[in-house]
C-alpha cells in the first residue's frame, strides 16, 4: 500500500492506542518546545504538517501560535478535532507537499513523528524543505523528528515489539533496501473469543542525520539544535 493507504485502511484505526495517553505525549511535546524556547506572544502562524491527532497542534496552540494543522488521513484530523476545545487551530486534509500549505508566512513549521519518512522519495523531502524554508519568516524554525535508519537490523532484530496489552498486540517487521525501509505492522486484535490477525506494509524513506543535516544546510538553513528523545533525533533548524 501507499503510505496514506497504509494509514487509512489499517493503522489511523489504532493510532491512539499505539500512541497511548494522548495527554502524557502531549505534555512531552510541550516540554521540548518550552526548553527550546518555542513559543508565541503575537499568535504567529505556526504550520504543523503531519499534525495526526494533534500532539504538536495543541502544543503550539497553548503556547501562543496559530496553528494550521495538515494530515492526508481524515480520521486522525477528526480526533484532533474533537480535542482542540476553542484553540486557534485550522485542520486541513492535505499532502504534505500541496504547495497551498505554503502561501502563508509562519514562523515555525514542524514535521514530526517520523512524519518526514512517510514522502514517496528524497527529491520529494527536498522540496518539503525548501517550501518550508521559503515558506519561514526571517529566523522562522524548521522543527523536525525522525528516525535513524543508518544502522540495518538484521535477523529476529527486524521484528521490533511496540504495544501489547490484553486486547491488542502491535509488531512491527523491517525490511531494508537501498533508500528505502519496508515497514510491516502486524496487529493480533481479541476479537470475541479469539484472534485476528491484520496485517499492511508501507514503505518510508531510509533517512539518516548525515543525509537530513546535508539537506536541511544546501537549502540554507542553520542547525541550531539536535538531540536523541525515544529513538528518534529532533533537529531544529533556523533560516
Amino acid at each position: 500500500m501507499s503510505t496514506k493507504e497504509h494509514y487509512a485502511n489499517h493503522l489511523a484505526h489504532f493510532y491512539e492506542w499505539m500512541i497511548g495517553p494522548f495527554h502524557l505525549s502531549q505534555q512531552q511535546q510541550a516540554l521540548f518546545f518550552e526548553r527550546n524556547h518555542i513559543n508565541s506572544k503575537q499568535n504567529t502562524l505556526a504550520i504543523d504538517l503531519g499534525a495526526g491527532h494533534g500532539l504538536q497542534s495543541i502544543s503550539l496552540a497553548q503556547l501562543g501560535f496559530t496553528v494550521k494543522a495538515i494530515d492526508f488521513n481524515n480520521h486522525l484530523l477528526q480526533l484532533l478535532n474533537n480535542r482542540k476545545n476553542n484553540l486557534p487551530i485550522t485542520t486541513i486534509e492535505a499532502e504534505l507537499t500541496t504547495i497551498t500549505n505554503f502561501t502563508e508566512q509562519a514562523g515555525i513549521i514542524v514535521c514530526m513523528g517520523d512524519t518526514i519518512a512517510h514522502l514517496n522519495n528524497f527529491e520529494e523531502l527536498t522540496l518539503l524543505i525548501q517550501n518550508s524554508y521559503n515558506c519561514l519568516t526571517p529566523s522562522g524554525k524548521f522543527i523536525i523528528s525522525y528516525r535513524d535508519y543508518s544502522l540495518e537490523l538484521s535477523g529476529n532484530n527486524r521484528f521490533i515489539p511496540v504495544k501489547a496489552d490484553d486486547e491488542k498486540i502491535l509488531t512491527c517487521f523491517l525490511e531494508y533496501e537501498n533508500d528505502k525501509v519496508k515497514v510491516t505492522d502486524q496487529l493480533y486484535e481479541k476479537i470475541n473469543a479469539g484472534w485476528e490477525l491484520k496485517v499492511s506494509s508501507y514503505y518510508k524513506l531510509r533517512l539518516t542525520e548525515t543525509i537530513v543535516n546535508k539537506l536541511l544546510q544546501d537549502t540554507g538553513f542553520l542547525i541550531t539544535h539536535s538531540e536523541q528523545m525515544n529513538k528518534m533525533i529532533y533537529t531544529i533548524a533556523e533560516k
